[in-house]
Formats: C-alpha cells, structure tokens, sequence
C-alpha cells in the first residue's frame, strides 16, 4: 500500500509542479519575442521587407501554437497518471477494507496497525509534498 501511495502522491505533486511551469514559461517574460529562438537568421536573410514579415508571421504563429499543444499534451499525460494512481490506490484500500472484513477477529489488522499503516502514507505524503515545494521554490 505504501508504494502505491508514493507513486500517488508523487503523480499528484509532478501534476501541480508541471501546472506551475506551464504558467511560468506562459508568462510575460518567457513570451516568443523574449526567447532565444524568436530570431531566426534563415528569415532575417530575406531582402523582401514584406516577405520577411509574413514568414516571421508565420513562424512565431507556428512556435506558439506548437508550444500550447505540447503543454496540452504535458497536461493530458499528467492528468491521466494522476487519475490512474489514484484509481489505483482507491482499487487497494477498498480490497484491503473487503478482504478485512472477510477475515475472522483474529486474523484481521489491529487498529493499531491499521493506524501505523495510515500515519506511514500520510508520512510519505507530507514528504514528497516537501520535496516538490523545494523543488519550486528552487526554480525561482
């Protein structure tokens, strides 16, 4: 249960930290005219002014269109891997819960233990959660 919690909350926390790079690179300081690929030499060695704007219409079209559909396609993988740990981790406590009740008093989990079981994935929440907010707070 512990490993599916961690590949769960770890699913969880990459979703929030890509959201917050995606909004980042979307700001103002990161638009076409201030990267590093906005100049392009093959488009500035046309003479025609008129052409050479329409080409460099075209190409910055083209570079954020194409940066939108690939944060969009981020999102999307992101968004189905959260889903399905979580899936995942739903599917193991409703057959941990079921197989416990199945069980005779004897052989089922003490609440002690069942508590231990607990506390440990909130552990392991708390921790990636602070691995993730060092994380952004390093990129800043």
């Amino acid at each position: 249960m512990c490993q599916i919690k961690y590949a769960q909350e770890t699913t969880e926390q990459e979703f929030i930290f890509l959201k917050q790079q995606i909004n980042y690179y979307n700001s103002p300081n990161h638009s076409f005219d201030s990267c590093s690929i906005s100049s392009c030499s093959l488009i500035d060695s046309v003479d025609d002014q008129n052409i050479r704007k329409e080409f460099f219409r075209q190409y910055k079209d083209i570079t954020e269109q194409s940066r939108a559909t690939l944060f969009n396609i981020y999102m999307k993988s992101a968004e189905e891997q959260r889903k399905e740990y979580k899936e995942k981790l739903d599917v193991y406590v409703q057959k941990m819960n079921s197989s416990q009740n199945a069980l005779n008093e004897n052989e089922r989990l003490t609440s002690i233990m069942i508590q231990l079981i607990n506390e440990r994935c909130q552990r392991i929440s708390e921790r990636i959660k602070c691995i993730y907010t060092f994380k952004t707070e390093s990129l800043r």
